[in-house]
């Protein structure tokens, strides 16, 4: 019997993983009864703090919608991504704001590549990262934030709401 070897190499993160439970809520946002803002809001612990992530998209004109990611904590709040199977908004939403302490990014972004984002993080999950901390947003979400987020976007994108 051949005696096997196996090597592990363990390497150092810059970041440190959190065991905090992610709590995962839908954004929706009404003006005159159409959806105006759809999103996700991740509600946990960072740092000691009740910090909240959010991301969420508006409608503008053409294919494109406005993209915002902002985090809400007490903690000053210096760099911050949410990463999914493929996809990481950072390289989505390209305009950073900086708000102390919070962290702001909002930009124009593709429709089809939001939906995209929005597909994977509600079916796959995927992993905020804040400063040198990492959170997962385990997969699927609840299936009620689910249909109100799809409900809500479906609406939002319905033609007959089209300014004429």
């Amino acid at each position: 019997m051949k005696k096997f070897c196996l090597t592990f190499v363990i390497s150092v993160f810059s970041f440190k993983i959190a065991l905090a439970a992610v709590k995962v809520n839908s954004i929706i946002k009404l003006d005159n009864n159409v959806p105006e803002e759809c999103g996700l809001s991740f509600v946990f612990n960072h740092n000691e703090f009740l910090t909240e992530a959010m991301v969420y998209v508006k409608k503008t004109e053409g294919n494109n919608t406005l993209t915002q990611f902002k985090i809400v904590s007490k903690n000053q709040v210096e760099k911050a991504n949410i990463i999914t199977a493929s996809l990481e908004l950072s390289k989505i939403v390209t305009q950073k704001i900086k708000s102390e302490p919070n962290f702001f990014m909002s930009g124009e972004t593709n429709q089809d590549s939001m939906s995209f984002f929005f597909q994977e993080i509600l079916i796959g999950g995927g992993n905020i990262f804040i400063d040198e901390s990492s959170y997962q947003i385990k997969g699927p979400i609840d299936s009620k934030v689910r249909l109100e987020y799809l409900f809500c976007t479906g609406e939002m994108f319905l033609p007959n709401y089209e300014s004429n």
